[in-house]
Parts: C-alpha cells; structure tokens; sequence
C-alpha cells in the first residue's frame, strides 16, 4: 500500500492506495472481503473500506503489445502516490520495474482519510486484510504501512514537539539581503516531548517541519507578517511604483507608501513596516488591499 503524505497535522487529509492485483488469476474468479482501515495511536480504528471485491479471470498479454491485436484492458493511470512512495525511500530499480509492470494488471482503490482537529499524535497504522476461502492475506509492505500525526509548537522562546515519536525538523537561519548557505541549515529529529530553547539558534531563524509544509517562525512567532499582493501588476516608472489590482482598481505608491510596499516580503513583520508616523499610511493600504497582514505557516 502507499500512504501521502506520510507526515501529517491534525485538520489535514491522508490519501491511501491499495492494488487489487489480479494478474494471476487465470481461468477462475476470485471474490475476497476486504477491509481497509486506520488504527490511531489510542488504539481507536476507523474502517474506510469493507465489501467484497469481484477479480475476474486476467488473460496474458501478447508478446508484442504494439502488434495491433484488441485492447485487453482498460488504461489506468500510473498512480503517483505508488511513484512518491517508492523516491521516498531507497529501492532497488528492479523494484520499480515490477511496481510499473503491476500497474495495468492491477485495480487501483484510493481512500481519504480526514484527521480530526483533535486526533491524537502519534503513530498510524493501517489496516489491509484480504479474506478469502478462509484464508486471511496482509499487506505486504504492513511494516511500512503507517503514517504520522505531528505537532511543534513555539512558545515563550521554547521550541516543544507535542508528538509522542521523532519529528524530523529543519531550521533555516536567513534573511532576505543575505545568500544563504550549508551552514545556515541544520536538520535534525526532535524526540518525544523534546524541549529546545529559542536562543540555541540565531536570530532570524525559521523551523520547517511536516515536510517542510509548517515554517514558524523562531522570532515572536506570533507575529503578523506582512506581504504585497501578489495577484497585482507592478510598473516602475521615475520615482513612483503604479499598481493595478484585480478589478482594475489602480494606485500610484511614492515616498513612504511605495517604501512600505517594498517593505511588506511575507517575512518582515507588520510592526517593523509600521513604524511612528506611518500607521495612517500602512492601514490604508491593507483597506484598499494593497499589502496583505498573514501569519508564517
């Protein structure tokens, strides 16, 4: 089975595969039950599939597919979530070769999983059993067959990990003047409940986590940042910035208004751009939507 993303948050959506390979039935028809479900780290489980499944009789296919005899089968799609699975991790090319020849021979099922807001953190584990005459077959990559609900939290200059497993974390110290380098990164797992206080790192330093889709930021994390509008058309011309904004609402910015433009890049935050004597100017622009107030996330 292939689980995306591995790595979650609580709110979020997991997608699930599951192949139902019947290229080695010949001549009969199978009709399994099978169940599919999800074992949160409380031990609660939440089926998302259980019916029973008709595999008709697969035929061979001819030695020279391009040699214009009937179509055999209906085309499928190459499952992506098969592909990102496997780049996930180190495999062998015959692996992929296998997984590739599969895909046309196979019935390929897609499940949703939504994390409740307040589902535990953790580890989990999927179900996947297959009943057939008695028989009960697994997944067979069961040992792999999981995924993570992660929590990291900043707060009163401690970084925590709510999760009760390893979180993988990057920090990234950079500012928008400066190249960044090797060394401004450090990638590490925090463990179980692992505290770290802020002024470990430098200043200007961001955490990305959940596969680098959560960036918070170590500096007052709460703080609201600042961005331009990003759908807005942009011409220089002598001193003077002229904007267009969707809808056809046109501005000219100079002086402290266009400096408070070129000030608002998503990472400076709004109080530093606010400054004494411009707070008429900057809540202006956020009204007529030039500048945009959002949280790093």
């Amino acid at each position: 089975m292939s689980i995306f993303p591995k790595r979650n948050i609580p709110g979020s959506t997991v997608t699930i595969h599951w192949n139902f390979n019947t290229a080695h039935i010949t001549d009969v028809h199978v009709c399994p039950y099978v169940r599919i479900g999800v074992q949160s780290p409380d031990g609660t489980t939440t089926m998302l599939f259980e019916q029973h499944v008709l595999g008709l009789p697969a035929i061979q296919m001819p030695a020279d597919p391009a040699s214009g005899q009937q179509l055999l089968y209906l085309n499928k799609n190459t499952p992506l979530l098969v592909l990102a699975d496997y780049l996930s991790t180190h495999h062998k090319r015959a692996e992929l070769i296998q997984i590739l020849q599969n895909i046309q021979a196979g019935r390929h099922y897609y499940f949703t999983y939504p994390i409740p807001q307040n589902a535990p953190l953790g580890k989990y584990t999927l179900i996947s059993e297959v009943y057939n005459g008695g028989n009960i077959k697994y997944s067979a990559t069961a040992s792999d067959d999981s995924f993570f609900v992660e929590h990291i939290s900043v707060k009163e200059n401690k970084i925590i990990n709510h999760s009760c497993e390893p979180t993988p974390v990057k920090i990234v110290t950079w500012q928008p003047d400066k190249k960044l380098q090797p060394e401004n990164i450090a990638v590490f797992e925090m463990q179980p409940g692992e505290i770290i206080p802020v002024y470990a790192f430098p200043e200007n330093s961001f955490l990305c986590y959940n596969e680098e889709r959560i960036i918070l930021s170590l500096q007052r994390p709460d703080a609201v940042r600042c961005i331009r509008n990003q759908q807005a058309l942009c011409l220089s011309k002598d001193d003077s910035l002229h904007v267009l904004l969707p809808g056809n609402n046109a501005f000219t910015l100079e002086n402290d208004e266009k400096l408070i433009w070129e000030k608002a890049d998503g990472i400076t935050r709004g109080e530093e751009i606010c400054t004494q004597g411009k707070e008429h100017l900057y809540r202006e622009m956020i009204e007529n939507k030039l500048i945009i107030e959002i949280k790093t996330q």
